[in-house]
């Protein structure tokens, strides 16, 4: 079938995540609450996926080529590794300094939150298991490990960046209608600049990912430090106007040096497995 393995993935990122988060929007159930069970199967979707279709396309090297690529460090060079690290929360510092700068303020972006967390290991520790699970590692099996790379097969790197942007941006959709959710976060996005936040997010991510090799692992630390950051420290509302303009800017600087054909230097694009043949 022609797009099967674009039309798979959505199958599952999308419709198996919506069928079980729409039973939370219909039923009315708190996402953390009673429809917690709901809440979790839903957002599995991304992982099952990238998984099942991994095996579908590229047959069982596709399984060992996406399990290495989660877990193999190697593909990270030092350089790489501090921008996984490093970009966000720069990112979170910029936005607050200029925003304090541009509102005389004399300190805009609160840390207390963070600060808090400094001082009890045990809620450190669960709030870092807790990000960790609930989003980058489940979704990026998907939204990098399989469909980016699909996506890049088509079209140039910019172009299959902004692809899975929106599918990942629309993925969201049934959260901002759920009882619960975002309330237990203690924050209600505005759903277009949420999404254009995520359309940046998108192209520096595959920024990322096409410059360590396909690593599943950098992307995955990369959002998780990008949720983390979000978690543990607040911008007033012109702070978070100032930080969506950074990361715009920032996405169009790094394809205005790396090219959006590849958004590598090198104008190469790292290849996955072959597609597995079909009898």
């Amino acid at each position: 079938m022609r797009g099967r393995d674009l039309w798979g993935y959505l199958l599952f990122s999308h419709g198996w995540t919506w069928l079980w988060w729409g039973v939370n929007v219909v039923a009315g159930l708190d996402a953390f609450g009673a429809g917690l069970p709901f809440t979790l199967l839903g957002g599995a979707g991304p992982l099952l996926g990238g998984v099942v279709m991994s095996r579908d396309t590229y047959g069982r090297a596709g399984l060992v080529d996406l399990g290495t690529r989660l877990v193999d460090p190697r593909r990270l060079s030092p350089r790489w590794v501090a921008v996984t690290v490093l970009l966000f929360p720069t990112l979170a510092v910029v936005a607050g300094a200029a925003t304090a700068v541009g509102t005389g303020a004399v300190t805009v972006l609160d840390v207390s939150t963070l600060a808090g967390l400094l001082t009890s290991p045990a809620a450190l520790a669960s709030t870092v298991a807790v990000t960790l699970v609930v989003g980058p590692l489940p979704e990026e099996v998907g939204w990098r490990g399989y469909l980016l790379d699909r996506c890049q097969r088509r079209w140039s790197a910019l172009a299959a960046a902004l692809v899975v942007g929106v599918a990942w941006a629309t993925w969201h959709a049934p959260l901002f209608v759920m009882p619960g959710y975002y309330e237990a976060f203690d924050f209600a996005p505005d759903p277009l600049p949420f999404g254009a936040s995520l359309l940046c997010s998108s192209v520096l991510y595959a920024w990322v990912y096409d410059n360590t090799d396909r690593s599943v692992l950098a992307v995955v630390l990369l959002h998780f430090t990008e949720n983390f950051v979000g978690q543990v420290t607040t911008l007033p509302p012109a702070g978070e106007r100032v930080l969506l303009a950074a990361k715009v800017l920032l996405a169009v600087t790094v394809v205005a040096i790396f090219g959006h054909r590849t958004l590598r230097r090198d104008g190469s694009v790292p290849s996955p497995p072959p597609d597995r043949r079909r009898g």
